[in-house]
């Protein structure tokens, strides 16, 4: 399963109202695919909300491998653009469109995400299956 922004960001903040869905779904899985392009957003946004703990809690788990971490291969760089202008009305960006590509290139279709906007207007067309 991949791993989306949203989805590790809940796990790590217990105030988040996702949290307990995403433990119980983070935990559940034995392998947890972590996109690299996925890591800044996270760090960003876990030290915005939630300060430095949060932050080590992810380096801490990222360094003891809880985390598989997946990068994006030098045609998925290509597919990230294709990807943004087939779908210039949702405005994807970088980060979505690389989960979604490193998803193909892998054919790994299960992306736990908590963004229906952006993966959910590709879900089908691409064969996703989204969770929770």
């Amino acid at each position: 399963m991949l791993l989306d922004s949203g989805m590790l960001i809940a796990y790590y903040n217990r105030r988040d109202e996702w949290h307990q869905v995403a433990v119980g779904l983070l935990d559940a899985e034995e392998i947890l695919l972590l996109p690299a392009p996925v890591i800044p957003e996270v760090d960003y946004l876990l030290g915005r909300r939630m300060g430095l703990p949060a932050q080590m809690a992810l380096y801490e788990d990222i360094g003891s491998q809880v985390y598989q971490v997946v990068e994006l291969s030098e045609p998925g760089y290509q597919r990230v653009l294709e990807l943004n202008r087939q779908y210039q009305s949702l405005r994807l960006g970088f980060v979505d469109a690389a989960v979604i590509a490193i998803a193909e290139e892998l054919g790994i279709g299960r992306i736990a995400t908590l963004d229906r906007r952006h993966f959910g207007a590709v879900e089908s067309k691409i064969g996703l299956e989204l969770l929770p």
